[in-house]
Formats: structure tokens, C-alpha cells, sequence
């Protein structure tokens, strides 16, 4: 067995074992015969599809038990909002920073004019592409555009780790999001597509919401949205548009998937939520703890409540679903029918 078989082999241990026995002798020996003379690692293109693929497997199995439950359905949803939001708030950077550089800002990073436009630019290329390929309908190119975005943000936490030292880790949240809606859309390529799980109400409702998140945090509409004569009202309208209001029609567009896919959908969501103040938490926990500032205790008690917190909420997600369920007397095979 020569090194690049054995390598070869080892990609594949991502596919579940019952793939692996029917079909890696004949994957193998396809991939080994298109391989040229000498080599002896698996070129980039084969492992990056080896890997999606694996990937698209092995969740499409642990779901499979789970067809008509609503989890394919509510894991296309959760990860196409979870893109728009992330397209939000990367052209409501974009805007920010091109306010500034009008201003005479030289936004200058790591040496270079300009440099923090290339973290909100990138994000702004990229997401909006995922969404635009979910709507469409195109799987594979989404799950790979997603897969793109990871390396994209990736380099947007390289780029400010040096600059911000340990608390520029906390930008891995996006690095995180990016893993989760590339998973969620492979698990979601085994069911219906998001566009008709939502409807055009439910896609319109959620583009208003992610619209709504972008322009009211844009610096350079702060004047229009929030002028002096909102000053006596008794609560934040700032506040209220730019985080209560996109929630709120996110809210309505998962409403529209019915009632076994919204469930599913708020238990996905706040699990990810969750995970990625989790993610953004940590590092500056540890900079505290490292600079002093903490009781090692306490940071240590904090640290686990914060790495348990998306399990606990998944969990507890999961038990109220059952308990419904069990409660309105739906078995699995009632809520197949169903949908």
C-alpha cells in the first residue's frame, strides 16, 4: 500500500462505517487511478471533497432516523438565517469603515493604509453569496461557498489576533458560525431545500430582518434613524431597531415553517447563539485571568458554566421538544404524516 493510498484512506474515516464497507475499495481505486505518477499526497481539490462529502454523510446518517421530524427543514433555516445575519453585519462594517476612510481615517493595519477594509470587504463578498446560492437552490454550491467562508474568517481573526493579542481570539466566533452553517447546510441537503420550507413570506420576512439589522447600525444613517426627538421615549429606540426588531421578524419568518420545523428551528438557534458568546467570552476571560484580574476560582467556574452552556441548552431544547410531543400525542410516525 503506497503512502498516498494510506492517506487516501485516512480522508475517508470522516465517511460513516457502513460507506466506508460498501463503497471506499471502489473510491480508493477511482481516486488512485485519476492520481499522477509519484505522488504522495491527495491533492487539495480531491481532500476538500473527500471531506464535504464525508461530512454530508455522516450528519445525513445521524439525521436519517429523524426524516420527517422537521431537523433537516429547521437545519437549512437555521443556517440560512445565520448567513444573513452574517451578510448583515458585514456590509454594515463595510459602510462603517467607508465612512471613516472618507473622514481621513487611514484605517491602517499591521503597517498598511486601508488593511481594515479587506476584513468587512471579504465577509461582504462572501456571505451575501451563500445566502443569494441557499435561495437559488443550489446545494453544493452553497455547502461549498460556506465551506469558503471559513477560510475567509479565518483570516479575518488572523488579522486582527496580533494587533488586539489574546482578545482578538474572540473573533472566532465567526470562524465558528461559518463551521455551523456549513454543517447545517449539509445536513439540510438530504430534505427539502430552505426556499420551500419558508415560502416567499417567511424568505421575505427574514431578508427584512437582516436588512433591518445592517442599515440601522449603519454610522452614517444614525442621524436619520435616531434624531434628538426620540430622546423622550421610555426605552432605546436605537436599541430596539437594531437588535430587537431583525429578532422579531426572524421570529415570524421561522413561524411560517409550521409548527414542527419552528420548534426545532428556536432550539438550533439558540444553540448556536449561545455557542458563539461562549466562543466570544473565553478569550477575553482568559486575558483577565492572565493579566491578573481575576480569582483563578472564579475564572475556573466560569469557564466550565460558559463550555457547558450550548449542551445545556441543546439539551433542554431537546426535552421540551420531546415532552411536546409526547403531550399532544404525535408520535414520529403522526409528525411524518404531518409534514
Amino acid at each position: 500500500m503506497t503512502s498516498l493510498e494510506i492517506r487516501y484512506r485516512r480522508l475517508m474515516r470522516i465517511y460513516p462505517s457502513d460507506h466506508r464497507a460498501a463503497y471506499e475499495e471502489e473510491m480508493v481505486g477511482v481516486l488512485m487511478s485519476g492520481a499522477e505518477p509519484g505522488r504522495r499526497f491527495p491533492s487539495p481539490a480531491d481532500a476538500v471533497d473527500l471531506i464535504r462529502a464525508g461530512v454530508t454523510a455522516r450528519f445525513g446518517q445521524v439525521f436519517h432516523t429523524q426524516r420527517g421530524t422537521g431537523w433537516r427543514d429547521a437545519a437549512g433555516v437555521t443556517a440560512l438565517f445565520a448567513a444573513l445575519l452574517m451578510a448583515g453585519a458585514a456590509i454594515n462594517r463595510l459602510i462603517a469603515g467607508l465612512v471613516l476612510w472618507s473622514d481621513g481615517d487611514p484605517l491602517r493595519l499591521h503597517g498598511v493604509d486601508g488593511l481594515m477594509l479587506l476584513d468587512p470587504a471579504l465577509r461582504t463578498l462572501i456571505w451575501p453569496m451563500v445566502v443569494v446560492a441557499a435561495v437559488l437552490g443550489l446545494r453544493r454550491t452553497t455547502i461549498g461557498l460556506s465551506a469558503a467562508a471559513i477560510l475567509v474568517q479565518v483570516v479575518v481573526a488572523w488579522l486582527w489576533s496580533v494587533p488586539l493579542y489574546l482578545r482578538g481570539l474572540s473573533l472566532v466566533w465567526g470562524v465558528v458560525t461559518a463551521i455551523a452553517v456549513t454543517v447545517l447546510f449539509a445536513v439540510a441537503a438530504f430534505g427539502r431545500w430552505v426556499r420551500p420550507v419558508l415560502s416567499a413570506r417567511g424568505l421575505a420576512l427574514a431578508a427584512g430582518g437582516a436588512a433591518v439589522a445592517a442599515v440601522t447600525r449603519a454610522p452614517a444613517l444614525d442621524g436619520i434613524w435616531f434624531g434628538s426627538y426620540f430622546d423622550d421615549l421610555p426605552f432605546q429606540l436605537a436599541e430596539f431597531m437594531a437588535g430587537w426588531v431583525p429578532a422579531l421578524l426572524l421570529g415570524a419568518a421561522a413561524w411560517t415553517t409550521g409548527r414542527w420545523v419552528r420548534g426545532r428551528i428556536a432550539v438550533l438557534s439558540t444553540t448556536l447563539l449561545t455557542a458563539v458568546y461562549v466562543v466570544q467570552d473565553v478569550p477575553g476571560l482568559s486575558f483577565i485571568l492572565i493579566e491578573g484580574g481575576a480569582d483563578a476560582g472564579w475564572a475556573a467556574g466560569r469557564f466550565a458554566v460558559l463550555l457547558l452552556a450550548p449542551l445545556v441548552i441543546l439539551a433542554g431544547g431537546l426535552l421540551v421538544l420531546a415532552v411536546r410531543e409526547r403531550l399532544t400525542g404525535r408520535g414520529h410516525g403522526h409528525v411524518r404524516a404531518h409534514e
